[in-house]
């Protein structure tokens, strides 16, 4: 079921975490104007608050060829004034160093979880090979107790023995296989919240919109009038 533009624009629960990342950054993305004014000033208090609080990095050659391009894609978009293209510009910085921390969290998770996968399987191998073996072993022993007119204790107590710890390895086999499921679910659950790359075009065309920075005839960002109900006549911005 698709969700309403409400749902859409449900932003209490956001943060500026690499853990949630993911989420901002959809939301962002997604945004579809216009908004409530209480959802306008609820994202811009979080981004400044955010921004105020960062400190960029130092000027590597890397970071610096970063800067230059992100500067030409923000001046092609006619930010309105010096100020808040700086300011932009720092805002951009800032989640490209919390993308860069949520790719490194979620591929060490990733990498954690496989390793996890790679155990158990290796656990379930092990378990169906032991139980076969004491499965052969139980086999032999039940020849030779059938064989004997009189078998002695040794003879039962190794064949029962035997009998239990092939049950027992057969018998943790569901338990392994729960886990390797459960733990392919989480691998595919990260994969999907991974944001592989940022569309820095796009968010630098939503941001822009959203702080202010700039004003395109035909869209409005936030609705002037919520009395009445008009807001289905006003452009919608993908």
């Amino acid at each position: 079921m698709q969700a309403t533009n409400s749902e859409a624009n449900d932003f209490s629960a956001l943060s500026l975490t690499p853990e949630n990342f993911q989420q901002f950054y959809n939301k962002i993305i997604g945004l579809r104007f216009p908004l409530d004014v209480a959802q306008v000033l609820e994202l811009r208090y979080l981004i400044n608050h955010a921004v105020d609080n960062f400190y960029e990095p130092p000027l590597t050659p890397d970071y610096r060829h970063f800067r230059e391009a992100l500067q030409a894609a923000i001046d092609s978009f006619s930010i309105d004034g010096k100020r808040h293209s700086e300011r932009l510009l720092k805002t951009m910085a800032m989640l490209r160093a919390l993308h860069y921390a949520h790719t490194v969290s979620s591929r060490n998770a990733e990498h954690k979880l496989r390793g996890e996968l790679a155990d158990n399987r290796k656990a379930r191998a092990q378990s169906i090979r032991y139980g076969l073996f004491w499965l052969f072993i139980t086999i032999l022993s039940g020849i030779l107790w059938v064989a004997l007119k009189e078998p002695g204790w040794v003879i039962k107590f190794f064949t029962v023995g035997s009998l239990y710890l092939s049950w027992d390895y057969f018998h943790s086999l569901p338990a392994l296989d729960r886990e390797i499921n459960s733990l392919r679910q989480q691998i595919n659950d990260l994969l999907r919240r991974r944001v592989k790359s940022v569309n820095w075009k796009t968010l630098i065309h939503k941001l822009s919109l959203l702080l202010g920075y700039k004003h395109i005839t035909g869209i409005e960002v936030f609705r002037m009038d919520q009395s009445g109900d008009y807001t289905n006549n006003l452009p919608t911005q993908h």
